[in-house]
């Protein structure tokens, strides 16, 4: 929190020689230090740490947690190092960390406690931030004192020139996804579900209460989404969690539909974790609201499945199908909204975009499919409820 600190300096008067003493307030900017966790990111963690350094509003210092690594992370951080400086740029090596991202995160804020920031910037190694991203967050956390962290919009890394045509298509489809989620995080600015750890800047204050409520530990270690589960925690408290379009950060997105650290399984641990966080959390204010969200997709769900199956039935048994006007200009509006807020809030668009935009099925069979992995996940959560990341 900034505060003022008395500066003396001299002033002569209008009349004569004699001087009086004087103080001037000086505001001291907020310090604000960054955690970037990082496990085998040799490929871009480089281009991570130019981005974390080339920020509008200096970090105090940036802290790189190397978790478990086996690559060349280690060694590309330490090259840096000798560019900007240990004390800019400072390396942790977790010791004994079995719980992934959040015990990296955990280790990385103890180490800041003796340095007492007003704020800490917590991002994936994997992630490229805009270099007004610090600048524009500081300025909502003076605007808003009551608001414990906010999360950034999100974009796609562009894709690689030699990416495939299906490599192509699952890029597109994330991008506009991810576009229209920017979207939604304006239409809902008084409060942000989760504050993902993919970019997120958080008021230290904010995280010590919760450390200590905690008993040494801020990122829960026993969930697959610790982020939501302190976003949770957060709003419990009493705390304000906000989004804004200012702070933009580019970030990786899957290229292939299944295996390790494919579209499948990332979405089924995102969703099969928040499943476990309701469930341990019940009917509760922060909650409710969710569980009615889950409850309507699973019956749009089974409505949408009854409906396509009722058509197919009709159409087989050679029966005509009537069609009314009405319901189909509600595909129309759809469509043209959906348009305008891909056009406003996505960024490298391209004419196919536009096109599984305004034609709505191929956005509408990528939403059945995220449908289906919640759905997978919901029956994931009481099926096997002791999962690891």
């Amino acid at each position: 929190m900034a505060h003022e600190q008395q500066v003396s300096s001299y002033e002569s008067r209008d009349v004569g020689y004699e001087r009086r003493k004087v103080t001037r307030p000086r505001i001291v900017r907020p310090r604000v230090i960054a955690l970037v966790p990082a496990h085998n990111e040799q490929d871009i963690i480089a281009a991570t740490i130019k981005s974390l350094m080339a920020q509008t509003y200096p970090f105090s210092y940036v802290l790189i947690i190397a978790d478990n690594c086996t690559d060349n992370t280690v060694r590309i951080v330490r090259r840096y190092q000798r560019k900007y400086g240990k004390d800019k740029l400072r390396l942790l090596i977790t010791e004994g960390n079995t719980h992934k991202k959040a015990g990296a995160l955990n280790q990385g804020f103890k180490a800041t406690l003796r340095s007492r920031p007003d704020f800490i910037f917590g991002m994936d190694a994997d992630t490229i931030i805009d270099a007004r991203m610090v600048e524009e967050a500081v300025k909502q956390f003076q605007r808003e004192p009551k608001t414990a962290g906010i999360c950034s919009a999100y974009r796609t890394l562009p894709l690689k020139d030699d990416a495939s045509h299906w490599q192509r298509f699952l890029w597109r489809l994330q991008n506009i996804e991810f576009g229209l989620a920017n979207a939604w995080r304006v239409e809902n600015y008084k409060s942000a579900r989760v504050l993902p750890g993919v970019s997120v800047m958080f008021r230290s204050a904010a995280l010590r209460e919760i450390y200590k409520r905690n008993k040494g530990t801020v990122w829960a270690t026993n969930s697959l989404v610790e982020d939501y589960r302190l976003t949770l925690e957060l709003k419990d408290i009493g705390w304000d969690t906000k989004s804004s379009l200012r702070m933009i950060s580019w970030s990786d997105v899957p290229l292939r539909l299944f295996g390790k650290g494919g579209l499948f399984d990332q979405r089924q641990r995102w969703y099969s974790g928040t499943v476990d966080e309701l469930r341990l959390r019940g009917f509760k204010k922060h909650s409710r609201y969710e569980l009615f969200t889950i409850v309507l997709l699973a019956i749009n769900f089974v409505m949408r499945f009854l409906l396509i199956a009722a058509y197919l039935t009709l159409l087989a048994m050679g029966n005509k199908v009537q069609w009314v006007s009405f319901f189909l200009v509600l595909p129309v509006i759809a469509a043209l909204v959906q348009f305008h807020r891909w056009i406003k809030y996505t960024d490298q668009r391209d004419r196919w975009q536009g096109l599984m935009t305004i034609l709505l099925l191929p956005n509408e069979l990528y939403a059945v499919f995220r449908e289906f992995i919640y759905l997978y996940a919901i029956w994931l959560s009481y099926r096997r409820p002791n999962r690891a990341w």
